[in-house]
């Protein structure tokens, strides 16, 4: 099959030290908009289309064709520092622009009188998403994704550390999809923290539920999970971020975030919500 040459358009850190390193490297999934990479040590990167936008891990290319009518499953890969080949896709990311996918979690805590505001109206409108979980989940999933999160809250991880990590790992895996609702909760609970926490303490609590929760999830959730845990996030976040610090137009980025993947956005913002609860800002 003839070569089809791309150019890459945006990358991360994560990415640039990816492509550097030098381990086997071969595809694991292919969508039509996206396609994830893992390397000999389970480290992701996705290929991404510009409309997917950037996220942690992500390499934008200029294609709106979808992946698999230009490549196969089986595709081989191969890379350099600067380049990726997958199939016939031969990616030049030599001049790609540098994203820095972690937002600015510290003048955010610093401003949370600017923004804790809102959080009963973005409660709401998550509320009249949250049927969908319980619609693509199996049966009684809403029922027992709550009872979950309450168990969560139920306890601090000061206190007891112990019942904190069984709550975590209630969470960790639960749910259908390459990265299930439990997983997607704690990647926004973990924002949560960045966003109304000294960066100390995040460090521990974040790595604690990175050990607890990647051992019992997905190679794909366990990535977004890690991303989490060092305060990267997917560009709409750094948006729901300036909006919260300029004091308006946040309602835009929370629906944005809502309709990330089948129920991923959802269950992330209930877990932003619940990390900036009042309960837990008091703990």
């Amino acid at each position: 099959m003839e070569s089809i040459q791309l150019s890459g358009t945006v990358l991360t850190p994560s990415v640039q030290q990816w492509l550097q390193k030098p381990k086997a490297v071969r595809l694991l999934h292919l969508f039509d908009e996206v396609i994830n990479l893992i390397n000999a040590d389970g480290e992701i990167i996705s290929v991404v289309q510009s409309q997917i936008k950037p996220g942690p891990f992500s390499l934008l290319v200029d294609e709106k064709r979808p992946f698999p009518t230009l490549i196969h499953p089986s595709a081989s890969v191969t890379k350099t520092d600067t380049t990726l080949t997958i199939g016939s896709l031969e990616i030049d990311c030599g001049s790609a622009k540098l994203w820095n996918p972690i937002p600015n979690w510290h003048l955010l805590n610093q401003r949370q009188g600017n923004w804790l505001g809102v959080l009963p109206a973005m409660q709401t409108a998550v509320n009249q998403r949250f049927d969908t979980l319980g619609e693509l989940g199996p049966a009684n999933f809403n029922q027992k994704f709550q009872t979950a999160v309450i168990r969560m809250q139920a306890v601090r991880f000061e206190s007891d550390s112990e019942a904190w990590g069984t709550a975590v790992a209630k969470l960790a895996g639960f749910g259908p999809g390459f990265t299930p609702a439990g997983d997607d909760f704690l990647v926004g609970f973990l924002f949560g923290l960045w966003a109304t926490r000294p960066k100390d303490e995040v460090v521990e609590l974040a790595k604690f539920v990175v050990e607890t929760a990647v051992p019992r999830t997905t190679q794909l959730s366990a990535a977004w999970l890690q991303a989490a845990g060092r305060g990267e996030a997917w560009i709409m976040w750094h948006n729901l971020v300036e909006a919260f610090l300029s004091g308006y137009g946040w309602q835009l980025p929370v629906k944005l975030i809502l309709e990330q993947g089948a129920t991923s956005g959802i269950a992330a913002l209930l877990g932003f919500i619940a990390a900036t609860s009042r309960s837990w800002l008091a703990s």
